[in-house]
């Protein structure tokens, strides 16, 4: 055993996009007043339960990540971590100590938030729809959604409407960002027996459904603007952002390869982070449109 087979585990750069978004939950919700005991609760507790949902999803997966060239040196398939049980209660213990700090030093909202993620990711999507049908990562994929919940339930202990359009923007970028990868790996998931969309259906079809989700994405972040939730920064950054995202998909479409659905993958994440500190720094300039 090895602190670094642990470390692994908590999947990190995937929980540092889940506060992310849960910060910008929060500060879309309390503008410029952020309490920093509170901030740092709520990310405190957000760190633990997305460590806690990733190791519980690695011990889960464990025949699946054996199967797969991209997931094979992951410590359970290579034993590092024995028995593999180990992994479920590291995970199960994270998670517990994250909703306990979020329960008790926050309000019971941000934690029922949090647990919800939780709730979804592993059961839903892990358990539930990940091995047996094609939507998988449309309706799981609203456990990344749930910090922005978390984070408006710790700032004002309520759900805000731009905490709900942040939801629902990470909802709406989901699909395309994966399915991306997976037209990249795609022989890695038919071998796995994984049902993800571009594995099961047509090179065009897939194409298209990439190019539909992006699209919708695009379209819908500006169209959070007619809300009143966002200003001027916000659309700025989310108009730029997007035409490149939508550029990028563009190319993929004409050219439907690995190469260029690679390409789109890798900017789909600076297109999200670049959003998601546009509507931080949004809520505290508040420059009308």
């Amino acid at each position: 055993m090895a602190v670094a087979d642990y470390i692994q585990l908590m999947k990190l750069r995937i929980d540092a996009l889940l506060l992310l978004v849960a910060a910008a939950g929060y500060v879309a919700t309390s503008g410029p007043q952020v309490d920093p005991s509170r901030f740092g609760l709520l990310m405190a507790s957000g760190l633990l339960a997305a460590a806690g949902a990733s190791a519980t999803n690695h011990y889960l997966d464990r025949d699946l990540d054996s199967l797969m060239r991209r997931t094979q040196s992951r410590p359970l398939p290579q034993h590092r971590i024995d028995p593999p049980a180990h992994a479920l209660e590291f995970g199960v213990g994270f998670l517990a100590l994250g909703l306990g700090i979020a329960g008790f030093g926050i309000n019971v909202l941000t934690a029922a938030m949090i647990g919800l993620g939780y709730a979804i990711y592993i059961g839903v999507y892990t358990l539930g729809l990940k091995r047996s049908h094609v939507s998988n990562i449309v309706i799981g994929g609203f456990a990344g959604s749930c910090p922005a919940l978390a984070g408006s339930a710790a700032a004002a202990n309520a759900i805000s409407l731009p905490a709900a359009l942040i939801a629902l923007l990470v909802f709406l970028w989901t699909p395309g960002h994966f399915w991306a990868l997976a037209y990249r790996s795609r022989d890695d998931y038919r071998r796995a027996g994984i049902p993800m969309l571009p594995a099961v259906r047509d090179e065009r079809t897939s194409a298209w459904a990439i190019g539909a989700s992006t699209a919708i994405l695009a379209v819908a972040s500006i169209a959070f603007m007619f809300t009143n939730a966002f200003d001027f920064v916000y659309l700025a950054v989310a108009g730029v952002a997007g035409g490149v995202l939508v550029a990028l998909t563009a190319r993929f479409l004409r050219t439907p390869t690995a190469q260029t659905a690679w390409a789109g993958y890798k900017f789909s994440g600076v297109y999200l982070t670049l959003v998601l500190i546009a509507t931080m720094v949004d809520a505290i300039v508040r420059i009308p449109v």
